[in-house]
């Protein structure tokens, strides 16, 4: 096994709380820059940049196509997906639980969809700042029909995670790992590998260029592929993951 370090949580400029400058190329190129060896798109309750940002990386970084989803109960839930189609066959049922963009709703700011060069091709209609009327439950089952992990979001934060929202971490909801976010030199506050028996990665969730690698995972894989991340996530074949 080799070790790789993966940020498994990054905003492209189509959820309308990231910067313009989260174009596909940018962050490839910032990820290439912080060395990264994986990264995965997570936008909000959406994931039309995960084909553009697979295409800008090549062969320079691997890309995963996901998704973070925000619940009826306003939890996030990251979702990670083995192709950018399952990835979207996905957000097509988070979206039709969406409601519509308002002219109000336009201040949380622009959702942008964008092409492997950064250009804008595109804008989303539905208000992906908005929680989907899809109950945590409904979530992981949605993203384990398309064949993705689920992944509780940013747990030791203090909205928008399921511990704030719930006051406990639900044994029985089926998620495949759970995600912190530190800071710079910071202790882990569940233990780096595990949390109610499950993995635990670090992610930057990253709206600014600036911010992602600020935190990340450690994969001790064979290689840095989806495959070898699902083996790493669940302990198969001496694969595994920790805070980095």
């Amino acid at each position: 096994m080799k070790r790789f370090k993966a940020d498994l949580h990054i905003h492209s400029a189509l959820s309308p709380c990231a910067m313009e400058e989260m174009s596909p190329p940018a962050i490839v190129e910032e990820a290439v820059r912080k060395g990264l060896h994986m990264i995965a798109i997570c936008d909000h309750n959406a994931a039309g940049n995960t084909a553009s940002m697979q295409e800008a990386a090549g062969t320079a970084i691997a890309a995963v196509a996901g998704m973070e989803v925000t619940t009826v109960e306003d939890i996030h839930v990251v979702g990670l997906f083995p192709d950018a189609a399952k990835a979207c066959s996905a957000a097509e049922t988070v979206r039709a639980n969406l409601p519509p963009l308002s002219e109000r709703a336009k201040r949380f700011g622009q959702q942008l969809l964008m092409d492997a060069k950064g250009r804008v091709v595109g804008t989303e209609s539905k208000m992906l700042a908005a929680s989907s009327a899809l109950t945590l439950s409904e979530t992981v089952n949605l993203i384990k029909r398309h064949d993705g992990l689920a992944i509780a979001a940013h747990v030791n934060r203090p909205s928008f995670s399921v511990m704030s929202q719930l006051g406990l971490f639900p044994p029985d909801v089926g998620f495949d790992a759970v995600e912190i976010f530190l800071k710079p030199n910071a202790v882990p506050p569940f233990g780096s590998e595990h949390f109610h028996g499950l993995s635990v990665v670090s992610s930057s969730d990253s709206h600014f260029l600036f911010e992602i690698g600020r935190c990340a995972t450690i994969l001790e894989v064979a290689e840095p592929t989806f495959d070898e991340l699902v083996q790493a996530i669940k302990g198969i074949g001496g694969r595994r993951c920790c805070c980095a």
